[in-house]
């Protein structure tokens, strides 16, 4: 079978004007390139929207917090792979908190476009890439542990801290694959010891089985996605991925911010920097006094099904 020349492409990247920049607004066009990339790709780059020092600022802080959190025994790790764990974005430190960051107008704009409606903003969480960990990755998943809808409802923006690359472990995408895989090429949890968390015995697991990765690879095979700090990567929920080795000196960080179904678990001494959202995005959140936030762990659960109301 012939392989698609569109399968070694990266995902579809926007570059900002200066008047979008200005304006806080992309145009019809930029904001139509942005759009086919989502439905196309499921993963689209928005180049150079947030400013590099904010970048920078994060950085520091959340590289220290990396290096205690790796010499904790304690510690879990992502998919149970020792290269990658999930860490929270320094949310109690008022000097770090950055409209660009958490109130991105370009992201909101791509979200309410996307999504259909005023999205609701319920997701935060960072995943950090460890250095030092050639060889160990991820295996391939989506986010999604249930039957999913085979429509647009949930999408993650990543921002990462630093440039990113194949050396530092950049992500694994396989574009096209929310929109043209579906719930039955993942795994479904058979074993009791398959179910814990919000995984439920006979429902799919995120892991995707070999045949639909073997299958998938002919049409489209994955790419790493390279991106530079101050990007913005926007990816649909349904979209295969996977945590890739960092063999580099420096951890890669990334935050993830996600729109729509879930609530995020925030301090309440920033409650009124997380309540005063724009216009077009709604913050569903629960506020935490400082102990009970130091030790809850529900934001890093990742129960994404859809609730209609």
């Amino acid at each position: 079978m012939t392989v698609n020349n569109q399968s070694q492409s990266q995902a579809q990247a926007v570059e900002i004007s200066e008047e979008e920049r200005q304006n806080g607004k992309y145009s019809d066009l930029s904001l139509q390139k942005a759009l086919e990339g989502m439905h196309q790709d499921g993963l689209v780059v928005l180049k150079g929207v947030v400013k590099l020092d904010h970048i920078a600022a994060l950085n520091r802080q959340m590289s220290a917090a990396a290096e205690k959190k790796r010499d904790d025994p304690t510690q879990n790790y992502n998919h149970s792979v020792k290269s990658n764990f999930l860490q929270r974005p320094p949310v109690t430190k008022p000097d770090l908190l950055y409209d660009d960051i958490y109130y991105n107008p370009f992201v909101l704009q791509l979200a309410n476009a996307y999504l259909g409606h005023k999205p609701i903003w319920n997701w935060l969480t960072a995943n950090t890439a460890l250095s030092n960990t050639g060889g160990m990755r991820q295996g391939v998943h989506k986010d999604n542990a249930f039957i999913h809808p085979q429509y647009p409802y949930f999408f993650i923006a990543n921002i990462p801290l630093c440039s990113t690359s194949i050396e530092n472990g950049a992500t694994e995408f396989w574009l096209g694959s929310h929109a043209h895989t579906s719930n039955h090429d993942q795994i479904v949890a058979t074993k009791p010891e398959q179910v814990t968390g919000h995984y439920l015995m006979g429902e799919p697991l995120p892991a995707i089985t070999q045949e639909a990765q073997d299958a998938r690879r002919m049409i489209r095979p994955p790419i790493q996605q390279t991106c530079a700090a101050g990007d913005i990567m926007v990816r649909d929920i349904r979209l295969w991925h996977a945590g890739m080795p960092n063999e580099t000196d420096t951890h890669r960080i990334m935050l993830g911010l996600g729109y729509q179904s879930m609530t995020c678990h925030l301090p309440a001494s920033q409650k009124s920097f997380f309540e005063s959202t724009p216009s077009n995005v709604e913050a569903r959140a629960v506020f935490y006094d400082e102990d009970a936030f130091e030790k809850t762990t529900r934001d890093t659960e990742f129960n994404l099904k859809p609730v209609y109301s």
